[in-house]
């Protein structure tokens, strides 16, 4: 390959020193021909000088470009880009990766988010009933309670309204006593208790 690029370059070097020789004969086939007579060999030398001018200006250049390292320069160029290239491209395939491993634990917690939102409704659903439970029980106790409560009051009730009835009995029958009882009777009653007494003596 390097050899190759030397026999190009060669040839183009003998091209460019050649070239003037190629083109005298034109110029002075241009100088010499026309409608207009006179001497115009001047001009041709003119013409002549300003291509072999022309020309080492340019070998001149082309040398001066291979001194400077310019093929060097953009050899290391195309490396240096080529290396870039390839760099980006690793670069390019860990973005990829690392997007497809994002993705994945994307989905992965997708999957997670879903079985803890199903594992809380079922911890809730689970609490819940245990509230509606312990609340069924606290309810039948607080009826039982009342129930009690209310039993111990109707009792209570029904043993006081007794009382007053014995009270309001014993009361209507001393006022009826106290009504229909003479002082005989008195004098009666007093004397059976004395017996009694004197017996129970």
């Amino acid at each position: 390959m390097i050899d190759l690029q030397r026999r190009i370059d060669k040839g183009w070097f003998v091209l460019l020193v050649l070239l003037p020789f190629f083109l005298s004969p034109l110029a002075a086939a241009w100088a010499s021909g026309g409608t207009e007579t006179g001497d115009r060999s001047g001009d041709l030398w003119d013409l002549l000088w300003r291509i072999v001018n022309f020309t080492l200006m340019v070998i001149i250049l082309v040398w001066a470009l291979k001194r400077a390292g310019v093929k060097k320069f953009f050899t290391a160029r195309t490396e240096e880009i080529r290396l870039k290239l390839e760099e980006l491209k690793e670069q390019k395939e860990a973005s990829e990766e690392k997007y497809q491993e994002l993705e994945r634990s994307l989905r992965e917690f997708e999957e997670k988010k879903k079985d803890i939102l199903a594992q809380y409704v079922q911890e809730g659903q689970a609490e819940k009933e245990r509230i509606i439970a312990e609340a069924k029980d606290q309810a039948d106790q607080i009826i039982e309670q009342a129930e009690v409560t209310i039993q111990q009051e109707v009792a209570s009730a029904g043993d006081r309204l007794k009382q007053e009835v014995v009270n309001l009995a014993s009361q209507r029958a001393l006022e009826l006593i106290e009504d229909r009882m003479t002082e005989k009777d008195q004098d009666r009653l007093v004397n059976e208790f004395i017996e009694r007494l004197e017996k129970l003596h």
